[in-house]
């Protein structure tokens, strides 16, 4: 558990220290380009950064400058994640995932054997020598509040570490997922709005042949 948290603490520094821009844009800044790949000949122009970098980069408004295979902005680490660092990010996600989750296993084990085997617990037995008192309440209360939180840290970091599992099975980055889940989203909701246009349209079709809406399911002739 402590060696994945050193390990976890090392990428997620290294992570931090890389700088994942695109070599083109660091090339145009100090005149002393980088020995990184682009991908061929294939160029875009920054707007922002008003230089050409690759296709294949996009500018991070949050670190304002071009990052080669942009993934994301990562606000826990306060850096962007590209081609560059994206391994350290990973990793630091995937260790943090292990030494939590292992830690909430122990913390588990340590409160089912507290409330199942009662007083001769040797875990009560433990507790009240190093801590004190009778009965252990306080630690176990203690226990249950730090139980809680490292269930919460679980969830949310096995949501992210599982996430990225399934874009790299994909074989796509963040920003690639997020701008698909929009274009679904905008494509849904104009189907949406062709829907109820052609609705709208139907209804007012009937009602000029002398036709009234009683129910979305049924029709009733009458007059106007």
């Amino acid at each position: 558990v402590y060696i994945a948290a050193l390990a976890a603490v090392y990428n997620g520094y290294i992570a931090c220290t890389v700088n994942p821009i695109d070599p083109l844009l660091h090339a145009n800044l100090t005149a002393v380009p980088l020995v990184r790949s682009v991908g061929g000949p294939t160029k875009k122009f920054c707007w922002v950064c008003q230089v050409h970098v690759s296709k294949n980069s996009q500018h991070c408004r949050f670190c304002d400058k071009c990052v080669l295979q942009f993934d994301h902005h990562c606000a826990w680490l306060n850096t962007c994640v590209g081609e560059e660092n994206y391994r350290e990010f990973f990793a630091c996600v995937t260790l943090v995932f292990l030494f939590t989750a292992f830690e909430f296993i122990g913390q588990s084990i340590l409160i089912i054997r507290w409330f199942k085997e009662g007083a001769s617990s040797s875990v009560r037995l433990k507790a009240i020598e190093l801590y004190g008192g009778t009965d252990g309440t306080t630690f176990i209360t203690i226990s249950l509040v730090y139980y809680g939180l490292l269930f919460g840290t679980v969830a949310m970091i096995a949501q992210l570490f599982f996430f990225h599992v399934n874009l790299k099975r994909l074989g796509i980055s963040t920003y690639d997922y997020i701008i698909k889940e929009a274009r679904e989203n905008q494509k849904k909701q104009r189907e949406k709005s062709e829907k109820c246009k052609l609705q709208r349209e139907d209804a007012r079709l009937r009602s000029e042949a002398g036709q009234r809406l009683l129910c979305g399911a049924c029709w009733v002739g009458g007059e106007k």
